[in-house]
């Protein structure tokens, strides 16, 4: 079976990126390619090539990380503005999309039957009113105690 390959220009801004995350300067960089491809440049490799540089650079530390935020919209943006505003504040610990979806689909299984929805983006429009009103009254309890006032 052959081998899924990205594209070529996936890889070089990978390493790229690995470069500055292992602070190498542009010598060292150079003759760390030289070395393990026989070229000097990532423009002159071949994907194969490209493979074995970005898995050297893990070798040596580089750690992959994404940035990849949901594009959000409507609903799906207020319920993820919400919870960032909590996170911000201090009143959920995990402030990623994940951690908000996974609220979510366990807190508003009552408006599918009792069946947990799997993703937010199955949600039903009074599935995210429900989520983003729960979310709100959460908020506004955290700020009465934080405030010692009775809600």
């Amino acid at each position: 079976m052959a081998a899924q390959y990205r594209p070529k220009s996936w890889y070089i801004k990978l390493i790229h990126i690995a470069k500055n995350q292992l602070q190498l300067d542009d010598d060292l960089y150079r003759s760390n390619l030289k070395e393990l491809t026989g070229k000097s440049s990532c423009a002159d490799m071949t994907i194969p090539d490209l493979v074995k540089v970005l898995e050297h650079m893990k070798k040596s530390g580089f750690k992959v990380t994404s940035n990849n935020k949901p594009k959000l919209t409507g609903p799906h943006a207020k319920l993820f503005s919400l919870w960032q505003e909590m996170a911000d504040a201090g009143y959920i610990k995990n402030r990623t999309y994940s951690a908000l979806e996974a609220w979510a689909t366990a807190n508003c299984k009552t408006k599918n039957g009792g069946v947990p929805v799997a993703k937010l983006e199955w949600f039903t429009p009074m599935m995210f009113s429900q989520a983003i009103e729960q979310l709100k009254t959460w908020n506004q309890r955290e700020l009465c105690k934080a405030r010692n006032i009775e809600a």
